[in-house]
């Protein structure tokens, strides 16, 4: 049995986003079956000015998108497309200058995690369930610098994947991606990369087709590798926390899954009455009148976004999802490049909008400056050397 979906129509800031709330909504409905850890003990209590206030907030997120997307089709600004080869997806040159910057950014982080630590004591860590203490190590005395192009995994990961599935291309570099990606998931603990990898690949290899097909048994299968892979990463991280709670290595998955979900959308409902509060308080302002685990740090981008900008987060949050609409379009009318790549940084911005504001993150900083930045600098470069050369001859010609 097969499956087409529209990935024009559901492959968009507007629709993701809107998709991302509705899961967490679900997430926050799904019964606990007095097993299962929710990321809460009480739901919090549902009135009216709750819904309308936090529909507004949601409809503002979803108009400003349309509206960016919108802009960003339009014959004004839309572009016929780059007809230079090397920026073209399939070209080499921008894949090789992202994994370099990767690798290095990679080596860079494990040196500074193994001046912290042992290699014995990291294989300890991990096969104790206490893999974010290698992470801690990275985040001591941190500074932002040649660490920060690890975040390019995303990229050079992304063209990898697509190369393999795409192409059946099995070289070192394509598999050397994979496993940086590895370990910026496993070592890192960034599952947050992972996820943005595989919604990038399914937007690029997606890209231009009417519609893509999707096998439902085959679905099944990769959900299901999908969840046992995420758990694995849950329980190298956090095997004593699930122990102590009598949560099994399946259970753990799923409560972890429902937490991650539903938990923001338990402080965004329980925090929409009491706005006033959370922008007179100011930070972590919203524990006094929610009850959300302690654990949780990502308890909704509509409660930090008022908590730090107060009523102007209104302004901020329409004015950050138009722009990034806006982007999007405008770079995915570019054709099949490399643009595509900082378009499904975008797209996956987007989706995280219901728990945490992305966009002004680091991490989505350096998706967003390099991904566009380089390729841009490149054409600049190109260009030039165009030109100069184009003066080269009628410098000869008049000597």
């Amino acid at each position: 049995m097969n499956v087409s979906l529209p990935p024009k129509v559901i492959l968009r800031p507007s629709f993701v986003s809107m998709a991302a709330v509705f899961a967490s909504f679900a997430a926050w409905l799904f019964p606990s079956f007095g097993v299962l850890r929710k990321g809460f003990g009480e739901r919090a209590h549902v009135n009216v000015s709750s819904c309308v206030v936090l529909a507004s907030w949601y409809l503002l997120i979803f108009m400003s998108f349309t509206v960016g997307e919108k802009l960003g089709r339009t014959k004004v600004f839309r572009s016929s497309g780059l007809r230079e080869r090397m920026f073209s997806l399939d070209s080499d040159l921008l894949y090789y200058i992202f994994s370099l910057l990767t690798a290095v950014g990679m080596v860079t982080t494990l040196i500074k995690i193994f001046q912290s630590l042992s290699l014995q004591q990291a294989i300890a860590f991990v096969a104790l369930g206490q893999a974010n203490s290698l992470k801690e190590a990275l985040y001591e005395d941190y500074a932002v610098g040649i660490v920060s192009l690890r975040y390019l995994v995303l990229y050079s990961a992304s063209i990898a994947l697509y190369r393999i599935i795409r192409w059946k291309s099995f070289s070192p570099l394509n598999i050397l991606n994979i496993l940086m990606l590895g370990v910026a998931a496993l070592v890192l603990g960034s599952r947050l990369t992972l996820i943005a990898a595989l919604l990038s690949v399914v937007f690029v290899l997606s890209f231009g087709k009417r519609s893509i097909r999707f096998s439902i048994p085959k679905l099944i299968i990769l959900g299901t590798l999908l969840f046992l892979i995420l758990s694995g990463l849950n329980f190298s991280r956090n095997a004593a926390y699930y122990e102590n709670n009598n949560l099994s290595f399946g259970l753990a998955g799923v409560s972890e899954i429902v937490a991650y979900l539903g938990g923001p959308f338990q402080g965004a409902i329980g925090s929409a009455s009491v706005v006033d509060q959370l922008v007179a308080g100011g930070d972590l302002t919203f524990r006094n009148y929610v009850d959300v685990e302690i654990n949780l740090n990502t308890d909704s981008a509509f409660v930090h976004l008022h908590e730090q900008f107060g009523y102007a987060s209104w302004a901020y949050i329409a004015v950050i999802c138009l722009f990034m609409g806006f982007v999007f379009e405008f770079l995915a009318s570019l054709g099949k490049t490399f643009f595509l790549l900082p378009c499904g940084a975008i797209l996956y911005g987007s989706a995280e909008l219901w728990r945490l504001d992305l966009f002004h993150q680091g991490i989505f900083i350096v998706w967003f400056v390099l991904g566009i930045g380089l390729p841009v600098f490149l054409i600049g470069c190109q260009r030039l050397f165009a030109l100069i050369g184009g003066f080269v001859p009628m410098g000869r010609s008049v000597g």
